[in-house]
């Protein structure tokens, strides 16, 4: 049976507008946001098996609004190919090509059904009160990332944000309106703030490169270095105000790209600020534990995971080796979802290999600087404040004075007021959580927006 853990990551599918990039061109757009086909979620839907990838969002003026796709579908088949795994649709969505006819085969309601039509391409982003520049980061190896730059109208020189994304390989570009990202964005640009964006290599509208799922930690960090370095000469943005929003594992990314690329601050939010194997024992141990679990199955579930893991991450051993021992390959499956294809969680085995050894003690250090580490009061993903203080401690250590914690209440993992921790959990898995609808907390904007102001004034 499948155990849901919440990890410092999630995945989905997603004026006037100017580009100004020249190599790349408009992807085909699916427009579908996926998940794995749960135990639960099989049972609710009349499902036979756990095989496919479920739907949970079908966003407009995409392929799958087109198709007339349903939230609660399950995708069992694209194009006659089968999908085993839920991530096996955004990688097929990526070879699809504009103009060209798709066959998805799907079961709804316990139903089987096919739809068929025409690929879109993804729409630009437009924004009425707000310039929407479309740009690109060139990259070695002729390879190139999309970028996306959004300010108020007008001349000048504004303070920046770059607004760097967690874990996943999901796009940024044109997210739906409803989206805590978007509104994250949008909100800060009504208060006169620049906010640059960028999706990684291998996503997105992103050329050059293997899909974002094959690639390594160090290539996306390097991606999103030179993407910082080419902002800080883009003549709209103040190169003196520049400052780094890292969201979930984008909070490690950003002390790195720091580190290398100077900034005026840095802001954090749902960060472990410990190294990589020791924040997923406390995931398998303590979240467990706190999402409902048995106590005295999770302490012999941990007589597993932790040799386990101490294989996968310290000694770098391959998924294909661990699944050998039977045990391991149950621990794999369950709780890692491993594809039996070196994939774990959506992306291959040595991008998380690469986590664990990550000198972010060093790179805090080295950025030098203003830094603001948030933790919403319900992120179960997160844990717990701990890791957003040892943040704040660490760099007070070094720089005295230039940290600062905050605790944003009734807010979860990715920005939304879901109340306290306690009514969060109790709502998961409960009739109340199918009517529930949670909302953007704009305090975050205003948090950072009076954070910001008071690093601008100082030198």
């Amino acid at each position: 049976m499948k155990k849901t853990i919440y990890l410092l990551f999630a995945f989905c599918l997603f004026a006037c507008t100017a580009a100004w990039g020249q190599q790349l061109q408009r992807r085909p757009f699916l427009g579908v946001q996926v998940s794995p086909v749960t135990d639960s979620l099989a049972a609710a839907n009349r499902l036979s098996g756990t095989q496919g990838a479920f739907v949970r969002r079908v966003i407009p003026n995409s392929t799958a609004a087109a198709l007339k796709l349903q939230v609660g579908d399950v995708i069992v088949r694209v194009n006659g190919t089968p999908i085993n795994n839920y991530m096996d649709v955004p990688a097929m969505a990526r070879q699809f090509r504009t103009g060209e006819f798709v066959t998805l085969d799907l079961n709804r309601k316990g139903k089987q059904t096919t739809v068929k039509g025409k690929v879109q391409p993804m729409p630009f982003e437009t924004d009425p009160n707000a310039e929407v520049r479309y740009g690109e980061v060139p990259l070695p190896d002729n390879r190139y990332a999309r970028s996306i730059l959004k300010k108020l109208k007008g001349k000048g020189r504004f303070p920046t944000i770059f607004f760097v994304q967690g874990y996943g390989c999901s796009s940024l570009d044109n997210l739906p309106a409803e989206d805590p990202q978007r509104q994250l964005i949008d909100g800060l640009v009504a208060r006169g703030y620049a906010v640059f964006r960028m999706d990684k290599p291998g996503s997105g509208d992103s050329q050059g490169s293997k899909p974002c799922t094959e690639i390594g930690y160090q290539e996306e960090l390097e991606a999103f270095t030179a993407g910082l370095k080419l902002l800080k000469q883009d003549p709209a943005v103040d190169p003196e105000n520049v400052f780094l929003f890292g969201h979930s594992l984008g909070g490690n990314t950003a002390p790195l790209m720091a580190a290398q690329e100077k900034v005026k601050g840095l802001m954090v939010y749902g960060i472990t600020g410990k190294p990589w194997f020791e924040y997923l024992l406390e995931v398998y141990r303590d979240q467990r534990t706190l999402l409902g679990a048995d106590y005295v199955q999770v302490d012999q579930d941990m007589r597993t995971v932790v040799p386990l893991l101490y294989e996968f991450m310290i000694l770098k051993k391959t998924p294909e080796e661990l699944a050998k021992n039977p045990a391991y390959r149950t621990a794999l499956e369950n709780i890692m979802d491993y594809d039996g294809q070196g994939h774990l969680y959506g992306r291959h085995y040595t991008f998380l290999q690469d986590l664990q050894d990550l000198p972010m003690s060093q790179a805090w250090r080295d950025a030098n600087a203003y830094t603001l580490a948030i933790y919403g009061e319900a992120d179960v993903a997160a844990l717990d404040p701990s890791g957003a203080q040892l943040v704040v401690n660490l760099v007070n250590s070094y720089h005295p004075g230039k940290a600062t914690f905050e605790l944003l209440p009734r807010t979860d993992h990715g920005f939304m007021e879901v109340g306290t921790m306690q009514e969060h959990v109790k709502r998961r898995g409960s009739a109340e959580e199918s009517t529930f609808r949670p909302r953007f907390n704009q305090k975050l904007v205003e948090l950072v927006d009076t954070w910001m102001k008071d690093k601008i004034k100082r030198a």
